[in-house]
């Protein structure tokens, strides 16, 4: 706790270099209804459903949101920044979010033959993966990573999946395009990375998870990613089974790459080993653990009869707070769509998202210099002191404008 308190104290100050009203507010049509991504405080409308016009009257309390207007107006995101996103498949030919999938430079465009490189059945860039234009499916091992993940353990029954398509958004719809809404980044790379099956029955396990996971972030890491989102976790808690992933999370440390999970939404203390999920507790030097903040300034909770759920939370394992309901991307009847997301999952692509912004401004900045200024930037809120290390959410502006700030000097790895 003290490193982090002296980090917050040595970097708090910002210069003023922006006069307050410099803002830059993008031309996408559902931008109103983003009022998490907005600044400021009070009484706001907050639709549900694009195709179901349903609205709901939020409070918004002061310092929640992250600001990132200010932010666009210092950076709006860069293609050249890659984030891998872990999930259990991915709606990509969203209107709104194709136009920022990573492309493989190595497997696109044509080969000595004319032929497409994405489709021509070669490895062409040599890492070990055919085809692999887009990312890497490794339930299936193929080049397509589907939003169709396994029903259950049944690899004859399958089933479309939508988990991922929010934080997609979030981190990265098209923004200033005059369609749908804008994710923190305008402009973005995002890496699609499939590791299934989170829509198990009931009582099943999916020991292979694991393997899958660890895979994944070796790719991300060896294929040019900084940044890495992983709003889940996996089923196992035995250590040995668990060594795969803690030596792939230690590689991508040794790559500068940060990681960046949910704390999940149990309502429980991870800093009680009683409650860990993984890898949110291996308590590595490259992760970020976001809990998820309501819109009054604490962490979100619900009742269900006398037991409290919401967002996980520890002093010392939970970095930072960000928002979990956003008015995003979606998927309906197999259509793109806009909608109402909730939850970590959608918690920690605000901090991925806002790390990547940090990346387009300054990309010499290692992962350990982006981690440490995300924390450092963050607002501090009473109701979250204790609750996350930071007490506060993450806030984009400060965090961009520090990330602009600093020195051009070497620093170390992670």
């Amino acid at each position: 706790m003290r490193t982090a308190a002296t980090a917050l104290t040595a970097l708090a100050v910002l210069p003023a270099v922006l006069p307050a009203q410099a803002r830059l507010e993008p031309n996408d049509p559902w931008f109103p209804q983003q009022v998490s991504f907005q600044a400021g405080a009070g009484r706001t409308s907050f639709l549900r459903r694009s195709n179901a016009v349903r609205t709901d009257t939020v409070e918004v309390a002061a310092g929640v949101t992250p600001d990132l207007p200010a932010a666009w107006a210092l950076t709006t995101g860069s293609r050249s920044v890659i984030v891998a996103i872990l999930d259990d498949g991915f709606f990509y030919r969203h209107e709104d979010i194709q136009g920022n999938i990573w492309a493989n430079p190595g497997e696109s465009g044509t080969d000595g033959q004319g032929l497409e490189r994405a489709t021509n059945g070669i490895d062409d860039d040599g890492n070990g993966f055919v085809d692999d234009v887009i990312g890497w499916d490794f339930v299936f091992d193929d080049p397509d990573p589907d939003h169709y993940v396994f029903d259950g353990m049944d690899r004859s029954r399958v089933q479309p999946y939508s988990h991922s398509i929010p934080a997609l958004g979030i981190i990265g719809a098209r923004g200033d395009n005059g369609v749908g809404v804008a994710g923190i980044n305008w402009n973005v790379s995002m890496m699609l990375l499939k590791i299934g099956a989170q829509g198990t029955r009931r009582g099943e396990v999916d020991s292979a998870r694991v393997t899958r996971a660890a895979q994944a972030i070796r790719y991300a890491a060896d294929n040019g990613a900084r940044i890495i989102n992983w709003s889940g976790f996996v089923q196992v808690r035995d250590s040995v089974a668990l060594v795969p992933l803690r030596a792939a999370v230690d590689y991508a440390a040794s790559r500068g790459v940060l990681l960046i999970t949910g704390a999940g939404n149990d309502g429980v203390d991870l800093d009680d080993d009683r409650n860990c999920m993984f890898p949110q507790c291996f308590d590595a030097p490259n992760q970020i653990r976001v809990a998820e903040a309501d819109f009054d300034g604490g962490l979100f909770h619900y009742r269900v009869q006398e037991q409290v759920r919401g967002s996980n939370f520890g002093r010392r394992r939970v970095e930072i707070a960000a928002l979990g309901r956003h008015f995003t991307t979606d998927l309906y009847q197999g259509q793109s769509t806009y909608g109402e997301s909730g939850g970590t999952s959608n918690a920690g692509p605000v901090v991925a998202g806002v790390a990547a912004l940090m990346l387009a401004a300054r990309p010499d900045l290692s992962g350990a210099r982006i981690k440490a200024l995300i924390l450092a930037s963050a607002t501090p809120l009473p109701v979250l002191s204790g609750r996350v290390l930071t007490g506060g959410v993450v806030n984009a502006y400060r965090a961009v404008r520090m990330a602009l700030d600093e020195p051009r000097v070497p620093v170390p790895p992670l």
